[in-house]
């Protein structure tokens, strides 16, 4: 006991000292505090607003997809009465200025990124531009969110580089993926609201399907090059449709008596909604560009192995030296490439924020509550509670009808974005679905869905070097491997560097994967009633079957398209002999 009491006087006098030593070290005036102890914070950098009065003066840079991506963005904002840019394709060049500003442990995404930034401003000095006219003129507008991996501090890092470089002041304008349909930007030059948002999906679900449908036709094109001058044409097509999209306005009766009954702002709201539903514009845009694809012949029987990509977002989607060309380079060696779409990760957004909301319906439920006899403050939580679970529930469904109704519009075999319960169904077994950061659980539950579904040979997984998220899975992977027989999974790091190495990775891969797809081709040819002769004179006699829109039934336990083909060929001169 005399000990405790020694220990605590002790502490007291020890407690006492600290405290005058800091009401001492507070009151010394900052100059005169040693440099050893002051300590210099963090300040935001200097950054100009955006006014609306500088919209038709401000060129708002975008950047960070593929190029078809990039594009179409902007030509949906471009319609918002915003001047929006996409930066020119990102490369090595950009890469180097990244490293060269940015600090150490960047990852990937954000060398490459305001790398690419910097080159493009550059190049406007050397056309004779002045610092100062850049800053005034231009801003990059790029999303945020609250992740807890580097992803969180991308917006701070970009304006600490573009300071390093020479352009202090410089516009980093920033919407939060998370902070839902209404949300400032600095200056309020941006309006964040539904059409802003609406704008954006519409861009990217077009480009999504655009990409998915040219890389499953690209590598099996009987002309070489066709298909990228017809998807020229189709983004030009989508570009028009996206800027010159007619301007929702209520009419003007209706106006002024939802003005007066003080609902006028919810009114337009659910006007918006209802034009983007039955709005027919886009699914016409969609199908004139089925007719043009319909000029590029294909050869169905040249025999591919299929690669799906998966990975951190911004790594799987870029293209160029921000993976190390790897769409490029699996196309030269004879692969079809799946891309995951951007589609899917909205989706998956919009499924953690109804995870979060059942993980509190608990709290929610008992918020205010202090007493049992507060019946009305109980119904009102539980209403509460209700309608946000209710508005995430139907804004899953009619997200996943829109990208539906495109995907048929344009046509062919391209796969619809997975269900989110499905993938959180499969994932529960490896990986904990309530932890945040990147694709979460998505990275192990897509490998086991194309393995089971057998929608693919291999799975190849780009991430930046060090992204905590995309360590995780990995790491989950290797019992999912072990787990699932003939399963080829291969994750690689990109960081720049490192390209031979990377590509001989992906050969060794490759090689097990075009066994598989070998073995799946013989066994469909030694199915059939007819000979590989016969079937080419079919085919040849009905041309149809060669068009690129041409939905081929996807057969159980076959992945290539050239077998699934062949069985369906078969089946088709069986039926009408």
């Amino acid at each position: 006991m005399i000990w405790v009491l020694l220990i605590s006087f002790f502490k007291m006098i020890m407690m006492k000292a600290r405290a005058a030593k800091a009401i001492e070290y507070n009151s010394v005036p900052e100059k005169e505090i040693p440099a050893d102890l002051y300590k210099k914070h963090f300040r935001r950098p200097i950054e100009l607003p955006f006014f609306k009065d500088e919209r038709s003066v401000t060129n708002i840079l975008l950047g960070g997809l593929s190029s078809t991506h990039d594009r179409l963005i902007a030509a949906a904002l471009s319609n918002l009465g915003l001047k929006a840019k996409a930066l020119p394709p990102t490369n090595l060049s950009a890469f180097e200025l990244g490293r060269e500003y940015g600090n150490n442990g960047y990852c990937n995404p954000t060398y490459f990124t305001v790398g690419n930034l910097i080159g493009y401003l550059r190049e406007l000095e050397k056309k004779g531009l002045s610092k100062s006219e850049i800053i005034k003129k231009y801003a990059f507008l790029t999303a945020g969110c609250n992740a807890p991996c580097r992803f969180g501090l991308m917006e701070i890092e970009y304006r600490m580089a573009l300071k390093d470089a020479g352009y202090a002041g410089f516009r980093v304008l920033v919407f939060k993926k998370e902070d839902g349909l209404n949300q400032p930007v600095r200056g309020l030059g941006i309006e964040i609201n539904p059409t802003f948002f609406l704008a954006i999906i519409n861009a990217i679900n077009m480009a999504d399907i655009l990409t998915g449908f040219t890389n499953s036709i690209r590598p099996r094109e009987v002309s070489q090059g066709q298909t990228e001058q017809v998807k020229e044409e189709a983004t030009l097509i989508l570009k028009d449709v996206l800027r010159n999209k007619k301007e929702l306005k209520l009419n003007a009766k209706w106006s002024k008596i939802f003005d007066y009954l003080g609902i006028k702002k919810v009114a337009f709201f659910i006007y918006t909604f209802y034009d983007q539903l039955t709005n027919k514009e886009n699914v016409l845009a969609l199908s004139e560009i089925a007719t043009l694809f319909s000029k590029v012949e294909m050869d169905p029987f040249r025999s591919n192995t299929i690669v799906k990509i998966t990975g951190e977002l911004w790594a799987g989607s870029t293209e160029g030296e921000g993976n190390f060309s790897m769409h490029n380079f699996l196309e030269s060696e004879g692969a079809i490439i799946l891309v995951e779409p951007v589609a899917t990760y909205i989706q998956f957004m919009l499924h953690k924020h109804l995870l979060r909301h059942t993980d509190h319906q608990e709290m929610i439920l008992q918020e205010k509550i202090g007493h049992w006899w507060q019946i009305v403050q109980r119904v009102e939580n539980w209403v509460n509670y209700k309608k946000k679970l209710w508005i995430l529930k139907v804004g899953i469904k009619l997200y996943r009808r829109e990208f539906a109704r495109l995907l048929k519009a344009l046509g062919g075999n391209n796969h619809m974005i997975i269900e989110q319960n499905e993938l959180e169904k499969l994932a529960h077994d490896y990986y904990n679905t309530h932890i945040e950061g990147g694709e979460g659980y998505m990275e192990v539950a897509k490998n086991i869905y194309y393995h089971k579904k057998h929608k693919c040979h291999m799975v190849l997984s780009l991430k930046p070097f060090g992204c905590m998220p995309s360590t995780q899975s990995d790491g989950v992977q290797a019992a999912v491997v072990e787990h699932h027989k003939n399963m080829i999974f291969l994750p690689v790091e990109t960081s720049g560097e490192g390209k031979t190495n990377a590509h001989n990775r992906v050969l060794m891969a490759l090689e097990d994967a075009r066994e598989k797809a070998k073995l799946e081709l013989n066994k469909a040819y030694s199915s059939t009633s007819y000979s590989i002769k016969e079937l080419k004179i079919y085919v040849n006699r009905h041309p149809e079957l060669k068009i690129p829109g041409y939905c081929c039934p996807h057969r159980e336990g076959v992945a290539g398209k050239t077998a699934n083909f062949i069985y369906h060929v078969d089946e088709l001169m069986t039926t009408a002999s």
